[in-house]
């Protein structure tokens, strides 16, 4: 790997900033720390169950990275856009990302975000004679995103068939368009049931604190014994595979 490819974003990997990475473990320690407290009544054991917090990590990670490829998904349909239009008037392939560069500066103007970083990529590649398909395929290639990569497949094989670039863009945008309306579809229409999780995600620990409030002599058992304790972390498995489970038949993809 160059230098140039070094310094050109990648998307299957997310680099937590320091402070991001602090702040992530101090809320899920805690997190876990309280759930300690609420199912065992022990400081030693919430401390325990506190470091499970740093297993949230690569989640945190996941989720971030799969935010940053939609938002870049977006990006790329608004870039395929305007690149359809210049086209459309005449430009060529070259001259034609040179203009969308400028446009989409305009609507994202934090030179930091993705597809502008990503433009500036492509017209460096532009000015150093890569052929076109060559740089849409590297940008595939970094980002793993399935719907830039079936557009280098194809801007390829235009090229080489002498197809009409113009319409195979505008199809391509056309279609990314139309997934991404169906996928904001899904979650509007699946909104309700996440929220419904998420009540039911916190009811366990409620219903616990209720137990604790109106009758302690209920639960004392599950406190202050190792069988109790046994049984309280079989209910705390129970309530993460319950949850993880339920994302899992929440996440839709299209």
């Amino acid at each position: 790997m160059n230098k140039n490819d070094a310094k050109r974003p990648q998307y299957d990997v997310y680099v937590m900033k320091p402070d991001e990475l602090i702040l992530t473990l101090l809320m899920s320690m805690g997190l876990c720390f309280a759930v300690g407290l609420i199912f065992y009544e022990n400081i030693i054991l919430a401390i325990i169950l506190s470091l499970a917090g740093i297993l949230y990590i690569p989640f945190r990670k996941k989720e971030q990275l799969q935010k940053k490829k939609e938002v870049l998904t977006i990006q790329f349909k608004d870039t395929l856009y305007f690149l359809s239009v210049s086209l459309s008037a005449g430009k060529s392939m070259e001259t034609a990302l040179l203009d969308v560069y400028k446009t989409m500066l305009g609507i994202y103007p934090d030179k930091t975000s993705d597809i502008i970083m990503e433009l500036e990529i492509m017209n460096q590649q532009i000015l150093m004679n890569e052929p076109i398909e060559k740089i849409f395929y590297d940008l595939a290639q970094r980002s793993k995103i399935e719907d830039i990569k079936s557009f280098a497949d194809v801007i390829m094989i235009s090229k080489r068939a002498g197809g009409n670039l113009v319409e195979v863009i505008k199809n391509t945008s056309e279609t990314i368009r139309e997934k991404v309306e169906i996928q904001n579809e899904i979650q509007n229409l699946i909104a309700g049931k996440k929220f419904e999780q998420k009540v039911m995600a916190i009811v366990p620990f409620g219903l616990v604190l209720f137990l604790k409030s109106s009758s302690s002599d209920y639960l004392q058992p599950l406190m202050t014994t190792a069988y109790g304790h046994i049984i309280m972390t079989i209910a705390l498995i129970m309530l993460l595979l319950g949850q993880l489970i339920g994302r899992k038949i929440m996440k839709i993809e299209v």
